[in-house]
């Protein structure tokens, strides 16, 4: 019998669902997924199909987010995201028409700046390094180290045809009740289309070193009344050389980056307590929110549901 890697011949199509319920439409992967703006709630809708050996999705995002995990198990994932707005990968700033490249060597740490579409292109790693060393005559992991994956703007029209073409093949019209599908054929055809529209680039990685200090920091410090000309001192930079790094990279400012990790963390809390022996108060207090009434404003407008609503369901 094959030994399959996805599941050959599933169909995922979900309705726009919120972060919370969007996970299930996910298989193998394992990510903690944030909004990254605080005056819209954040709805996802996810399209996708299966052959053994690849997982192609499509995945339409209705605002900001900021994503934390690992793609599925011994996988290589290209991701390309359509925005008009800021794509930043591990504190580096992506340019526009330039692929991401998740493996299980590196955590997904992905923020989004505005409404996007994003696809990918998950491949069993075995096959894609296979396949990428005849196709590049060198080794994938080699490459990986000291090259980016571009795409020639004058490709990128027929690359868009590329994506949404697929998608539409199996999602939206399926394959004939009863028929066979050659997914060998199918899988060689996706691959060898994909390493078409790559050319490789030399680069030298800059990951931003303020960025990634500061949200470390911040964090580290959802405890604590933590101000952030404190933040700025302990960095060793001015307030305004921090607010511009946030805002340039992350388009946001660093209260908003802080507070919404402080919701999210209260949120979390507040699932996994006992009721009747949880006082929505004393979290939020934890977590440095110390005016109740705008603290609910603020929770409600993210997700829907008062603090005592999420307690309650917990």
């Amino acid at each position: 019998m094959a030994n399959t890697f996805f599941p050959a011949g599933l169909i995922v199509k979900s309705p726009l669902l919120d972060t919370e319920r969007i996970i299930r439409y996910s298989p193998g992967w394992e990510y903690d997924m944030q909004q990254g703006r605080k005056s819209e709630r954040l709805f996802v809708g996810i399209k996708g199909f299966h052959t053994p050996h690849i997982q192609f999705g499509q995945a339409y995002y209705s605002s900001a987010f900021m994503l934390q995990g690992m793609p599925p198990k011994k996988t290589v994932c290209i991701s390309y995201t359509f925005t008009d707005g800021i794509v930043n990968y591990r504190n580096e700033t992506i340019p526009h028409g330039e692929l991401i490249v998740f493996t299980r060597d590196e955590e997904i740490d992905l923020v989004l700046s505005e409404t996007n579409e994003q696809f990918t292109i998950t491949v069993e790693e075995q096959f894609f390094h296979q396949s990428f060393l005849a196709y590049f005559g060198r080794p994938f992991e080699e490459t990986h180290r000291d090259k980016r994956l571009r795409l020639d703007p004058k490709s990128q029209r027929r690359f868009h045809d590329f994506l949404y073409g697929w998608v539409r093949r199996f999602v939206e019209y399926g394959k004939p009740e009863g028929s066979l599908v050659d997914y060998a054929a199918v899988e060689q055809e996706i691959i060898q289309s994909l390493f078409g529209f790559i050319y490789l680039e030399d680069v030298i990685r800059r990951e931003n070193r303020i960025l990634k200090q500061a949200r470390e920091l911040l964090h580290a410090s959802l405890e604590t009344d933590l101000k952030l000309t404190d933040t700025a001192a302990h960095l060793g930079i001015s307030q305004r050389t921090l607010e511009y790094t946030f805002k340039h990279h992350l388009s946001m400012t660093p209260k908003t980056y802080l507070q919404l990790l402080r919701l999210y963390a209260v949120r979390d809390e507040l699932a996994q307590s006992d009721p009747a022996r949880t006082r929505v108060s004393d979290i939020a207090l934890k977590y440095a929110f110390f005016h109740m009434g705008h603290f609910a404003a603020e929770y409600k407008k993210i997700f829907g549901e008062s603090p005592v609503e999420t307690l309650r369901h917990s």
